[in-house]
């Protein structure tokens, strides 16, 4: 990629003009500023290099591990806190100064990993009388870690193990069944990501980054319990049970589509599948067979639907009003 020094020594040594320079410019501000088009952005690690520092610091922080076993509990607190304090310093190494993504998330997630430790180890350890309690406070640290880490680097990755850690958490302090819990929080995360991917319609900063996260997380968190729910209610296998399931993977698969993200449809395949076993064996189909047939229905179907993504969501925006779909995210086919 030519470089806006590249540009500058061009035009001192006579290659260009300025003004050629100055064009040049503007077709690459132009290029970046395009449209996601009909791809969501992933992109977690800049090269292999990232894949291999992070080697070298699961090592470190598995060796960490090691002296506790070795030295038992003379090592016990010790060694989460040289965790915390590692982990931290990689992750201002990494983020601040290096600018490398991967290492940065590895030392963010390790020193969350550690705080949990420690607190444990504080709580009174696995062995405690209270093991829920235990597990309460380990939860909290690792997330209020994660949630530290997400200010000061601000990793979208991150808002994926936090929003899991707080969901958990939550599970276990709230007085109502862990289902609903997790409704609630999964609920939470979906609607943080919409309303991130509707400030950025273009995807073209890092709210788009962190909305993708928030559906990951978001996504089977609030449609596991609300599929099982339907499943047991209509009782496993029955026809009502197998429209129900099917009505809410068609709202998942419609709301995927409208805002062109594609975790919600990917949360619904296991029950899909599960549906397509249901059929299968209402037809006496032998249980081999019925794992292939699911197997390969579904395989069909996620490819037919990522080949033709962007025909369907142009299709299904054409039918609703100019009023609401302006305010969607855009893609190549509008």
């Amino acid at each position: 990629m030519i470089r806006e020094s590249d540009l500058d020594a061009a035009v001192s040594q006579n290659v260009i003009s300025a003004e050629q320079a100055s064009r040049l410019r503007e077709i690459a501000q132009a290029r970046v500023r395009q449209p996601h088009g009909t791809n969501e952005r992933f992109s977690i690690v800049n090269n292999l290099s990232e894949i291999f520092v992070s080697i070298g610091q699961v090592l470190f922080f598995v060796a960490l591990f090691v002296f506790v076993v070795s030295y038992g509990a003379s090592a016990a607190i010790a060694a989460p806190i040289a965790g915390i304090v590692a982990g931290w310093a990689m992750a201002e190494f990494f983020a601040r100064w290096r600018n490398m993504r991967w290492p940065a998330i590895v030392a963010s997630i390790a020193a969350a990993a550690c705080a949990s430790w420690l607190a444990a180890v504080l709580s009174g350890g696995l062995d405690a009388h209270n093991k829920e309690l235990v597990w309460q406070v380990a939860l909290s640290a690792g997330a209020l870690s994660l949630g530290l880490s997400l200010l000061r680097y601000r990793l979208p990755f991150l808002i994926l193990p936090f929003v899991c850690a707080i969901g958990a958490l939550a599970g276990w302090v709230l007085p109502w069944p862990r289902e609903i819990t997790m409704v609630i929080a999964g609920g939470a995360a979906l609607l943080a990501a919409v309303m991130l991917d509707l400030r950025d319609r273009e995807r073209m900063t890092r709210s788009s980054a962190f909305a993708f996260w928030l559906y990951v997380a978001g996504a089977p968190m609030f449609l596991h319990p609300v599929f099982s729910s339907v499943a047991v209610a209509g009782q496993f296998g029955t026809a009502a049970a197998m429209t129900g399931v099917l009505v809410i993977a068609a709202l998942a698969c419609l709301f995927g589509l409208l805002l062109d993200r594609r975790s919600p449809i990917v949360a619904s395949l296991i029950y899909l599948g599960v549906v397509i076993g249901w059929g299968a064996q209402a037809l006496s189909v032998s249980p081999q067979i019925q794992l292939a047939l699911v197997l390969f229905i579904l395989g069909v179907g996620v490819m037919l639907l990522g080949v033709w993504w962007k025909q369907a969501r142009a299709a299904i925006l054409g039918v609703l009003p100019s009023a609401f779909t302006r305010r969607l995210p855009l893609t190549e086919s509008r």
